[in-house]
């Protein structure tokens, strides 16, 4: 095949990142290898709005319009009481978070790699046969790339997601709603297109028998939501731990997105993780093939830095809920 300067495993919010950081920063020649055709739905759907800046520094505030993505005013928290309580966006100064069709989202970014002179390839997957002089791991939580050089996982809990969509139903706010129940916790938000994305976030052992009888589970606020909406697809399993690659960096790659550090959904920290961590790969990446590898040497600090300091939080989060002393799974996200 054609040779390119970077190959980019994974067509994601981060692969793409790193692709648009090349394209527009640097005159090397990305590919993205992405195993999809960005047709099928997709995990995913809070975008903060912190993200909002590495977009415009990316040239991709296009992929947000309110024709197709949905605009968000306000996370909702029943954590360590049955009462709700609203923070409203508008009071942060960040701008509003966005409600994402996240299949629709990425294949806009890919869209724009293409349209830049970027190469996506797509329903591929890897490896394939293919010239690249540095390799950037965007492949999510398997890391495809990075573990057949020796990478591996530290995981630091086994949260795991049953997710579903719901189609039609009234307008029930535009707020992200979190509820905490007995064995983990449920999410909803409102999607584009009249649809709502619903979660119960707990571990996998309970995960087993929760998938029966999922909708019974339902707490109150969540099921009011939904209550003239019809189950549409799902519940399908997802994974939602907490983990970091050791390393996330080695000869010739490195590791970004979800493949260097993966967090909890609570944090709203996916995607823009995703997209700054692309970014800096990016420029890790153009860097070294100019001859400077000071930035990949700190590359290593600054994520572990990020991923300690993301634990902390979420630690300090989850020691708000207390409740359930007995139950296993909030016990196992307590002070130890």
């Amino acid at each position: 095949m054609t040779d390119f300067d970077v190959a980019i495993i994974g067509g994601g919010p981060a692969g793409a990142a790193a692709a648009l950081t090349l394209l527009r920063y640097s005159r090397l020649r990305p590919v993205i290898v992405e195993r999809s055709s960005y047709d099928t739905w997709r995990a995913g759907e809070t975008l903060s709005p912190g993200v909002l800046p590495l977009l415009a520094y990316l040239g991709a505030e296009s992929v947000l319009t309110e024709q197709t993505q949905r605009r968000a005013y306000a996370t909702s928290a029943a954590w360590g009481s049955t009462d709700v309580v609203s923070r409203d966006f508008l009071f942060t100064g960040g701008g509003d978070a966005w409600h994402l069709d996240r299949a629709r989202f990425d294949a806009s970014l890919a869209q724009l790699v293409t349209e830049r002179g970027g190469t996506v390839l797509t329903n591929t997957a890897w490896p394939i046969e293919l010239a690249s002089r540095f390799v950037i791991d965007a492949s999510g939580r398997h890391a495809a790339y990075a573990r057949t050089h020796g990478a591996r996982a530290a995981i630091d809990d086994h949260l795991t997601g049953l997710v579903a969509i719901f189609e039609g139903g009234e307008e029930s706010g535009t707020a992200t709603l979190v509820e905490a129940v007995e064995d983990g916790w449920w999410y909803s938000a409102r999607l584009p297109g009249n649809r709502t994305v619903v979660a119960f976030m707990t571990d996998a052992d309970v995960v087993r028998t929760a998938r029966h009888g999922w909708e019974e589970r339902l707490p109150h606020h969540t099921r009011h939501r939904v209550a003239s909406a019809s189950l549409d697809h799902g519940p399908v399993v997802c994974p939602a731990h907490s983990q970091i690659l050791e390393p996330v960096i080695g000869d010739g790659w490195i590791a970004a997105g979800e493949a260097a550090a993966a967090f909890d959904p609570l944090s709203s920290m996916g995607i823009g993780y995703a997209i700054a961590s692309g970014i800096q790969a990016a420029r890790i990446a153009a860097a070294t093939l100019a001859g400077n590898s000071e930035h990949a040497r700190l590359y290593a600090a600054d994520v572990r830095r990020h991923y300690d300091a993301y634990l902390a939080r979420r630690q300090a989060y989850y020691a708000i809920e207390q409740r359930w002393p007995d139950s296993p799974f909030w016990a196992r996200r307590q002070p130890s």
